[in-house]
């Protein structure tokens, strides 16, 4: 079923940049795709990773629910006004998509693009899969969107606000509070290069050998067993397995972003923030590869890619059909890239 509606997702998109074809028409079967999406997520099954511990939540009657306070509040909530869970699944997605299109409209006047983009990858894994870290990603995309049109005090006190929200949500969006510190920094192309070249080039020297000392000595100076658990190393460390496919085409990503940089004509200060972002995703899922803490924290900042594709689109000198073509070869990676990860969203 997810399949169908991803290609369909695709048809809408290609008929919604079609000339002759009117735009009520248009609209309508991007609106339909979308809930047709909506309902897919909201009917999930068991065999879907973590929807029995999600089921097990919002059963229970523990106000602790074992996960994020506010995760637990609203899914017990939900399930005490008589919603079932597909219901609770329901709204959720509501909000999801919601807080996802609004946020996106700040930036682009196309949003379909880039949801497009977003999909295939960080779509389905963060709303049908992880939906916890979905809610606090979104949360943390409307904060930064603040932040970006509003560069004052009140705009940081509302950042840092919704970015403590979203930790509510899921913990792992505290990372969220150091970005501002290097987001609006405008680095020169060489420096982000080096730093690039620096990061494909960590295995070969071993340094990440020497991060897992450092956090090996810092977990057994605090004698966690919940931190433990959380920067739990892989039983091997194997540096060439940092060159695998999912970890090149990162790589190949930033270098194509931050050569196109000099395309993009408008909106350039909001383009060098999300490429900021994205270069130091790269940097620390490299250092950090080999310790699962490391690799769901980077991919936090991954989930903007779609971002940086919608305003190349938009705001740069490429000729919009080249982009076009560029973007469906990056959604068929990202799709294959997603099954390969978590083969049950085949029977999704």
């Amino acid at each position: 079923m997810l399949i169908l509606a991803f290609l369909s997702l695709i048809f809408a998109n290609l008929v919604n940049h079609s000339k002759g074809i009117k735009q009520d028409v248009k609209t309508t079967l991007l609106f339909i795709v979308y809930v047709w999406l909506i309902l897919i997520f909201s009917h999930r099954g068991t065999s879907v990773p973590d929807t029995e511990a999600y089921m097990s939540v919002f059963n229970s009657t523990d106000k602790s629910g074992g996960m994020e306070i506010l995760f637990t509040w609203m899914s017990q909530f939900l399930n005490s006004i008589g919603l079932s869970f597909n219901g609770f699944l329901f709204v959720y997605q509501l909000i999801l998509f919601s807080l996802w299109f609004y946020t996106s409209s700040k930036h682009f006047e196309d949003i379909h693009l880039p949801f497009l983009v977003f999909f295939p990858f960080m779509g389905i894994y963060n709303f049908g899969i992880i939906i916890r870290a979905g809610m606090g990603l979104c949360l943390c995309y409307f904060a930064i969107t603040y932040l970006l049109y509003h560069k004052n005090l009140k705009g940081y006190l509302i950042y840092f606000a919704i970015v403590t929200l979203s930790i509510l949500f899921h913990k792992a969006m505290i990372v969220f509070y150091i970005l501002p510190l290097f987001m609006f920094k405008n680095f020169n192309t060489v420096v982000l290069l080096v730093l690039l070249i620096f990061a494909i080039l960590i295995p070969l020297f071993n340094i990440q050998r020497l991060v897992a000392d450092a956090f090996e000595a810092y977990i057994k100076f605090f004698s966690s067993e919940k931190l433990l658990t959380y920067t739990q190393f892989h039983a091997k460390f194997d540096a060439h397995a940092v060159y695998s496919k999912t970890m090149i085409k990162y790589w190949l990503l930033a270098l194509l972003f931050l050569s196109l940089r000099s395309r993009v004509i408008t909106k350039r200060e909001i383009y060098n923030s999300f490429l900021n972002i994205y270069i130091f995703g790269v940097l620390l899922i490299t250092l950090t590869h080999f310790i699962d803490a490391g690799n769901r924290l980077a991919y936090m900042f991954f989930f903007f890619e779609f971002a940086l594709v919608g305003l190349i689109f938009e705001n740069s000198r490429i000729p919009k059909k080249i982009v076009i073509l560029g973007a469906i070869a990056l959604i068929v990676l990202n799709y294959l890239n997603l099954i390969s990860a978590v083969p049950e969203m085949l029977t999704y």
